[in-house]
């Protein structure tokens, strides 16, 4: 059994999201200790979104469903893993830039996702469950436009349960931050135990 653990935790070790990915793992490996886990580090990936050469040289490998280019090896390893866990700041209302470029990467017609005789897409991935995790320098409140992208990509990929922990208003004066960070995990030990 492998879980997929996709870093996009633009500010390595200092990464406030990073810590509470770090605390998942520990709890989740703790638990299931005969799991692989498997790391993507999104900063270390030279990925771009597409542009119009890069999108037809896919189109017309999709259209040979020729999966065996190493431009598919992203998705293929996001359709194999059993969870996954996602770490990103928020960022702009959602998230940071190259990550959406590894999202698209991922989102391959005939690997993670497929349209059946009726043309309603089926998801192909194995993962039951996708934890995301975030922090914020302020509130995320109804604007959580990162993690809505993200329920929608499972829900296509046919992952069924999506889960959500932050620590947020990290860098309000007066918050007591160390408190935000042991809050948000908490929720994180809790959101392994449901696993």
């Amino acid at each position: 059994m492998k879980l997929l653990f996709i870093d996009s935790c633009i500010r390595g070790p200092k990464s406030r999201t990073k810590i509470l990915c770090d605390h998942f793992i520990n709890k989740f490996t703790a638990k299931n200790p005969d799991w692989q886990i498997e790391r993507v580090s999104i900063n270390d990936l030279e990925i771009e979104a597409f542009d119009l050469k890069s999108l037809e040289e896919r189109n017309e490998l999709l259209a040979k469903k020729d999966f065996s280019d190493k431009s598919f090896d992203l998705a293929k390893q996001l359709m194999e893993s059993d969870q996954i866990v996602l770490g990103a700041p928020y960022w702009d209302l959602s998230f940071p830039a190259k990550l959406k470029a590894y999202l698209e990467q991922c989102s391959v017609t005939g690997l993670t996702y497929i349209y059946n005789e009726m043309g309603i897409p089926e998801g192909q991935c194995r993962a039951k469950a996708l934890t995301y995790i975030t922090t914020s320098g302020g509130p995320i409140g109804d604007m959580n436009y990162g993690y809505d992208y993200i329920k929608g990509l499972c829900k296509l990929f046919g992952i069924e349960k999506t889960y959500f922990a932050s620590a947020e208003m990290l860098d309000v004066i007066g918050v007591d931050v160390q408190q935000a960070i042991e809050d948000a995990k908490v929720k994180i030990t809790e959101i392994v135990e449901a696993l």
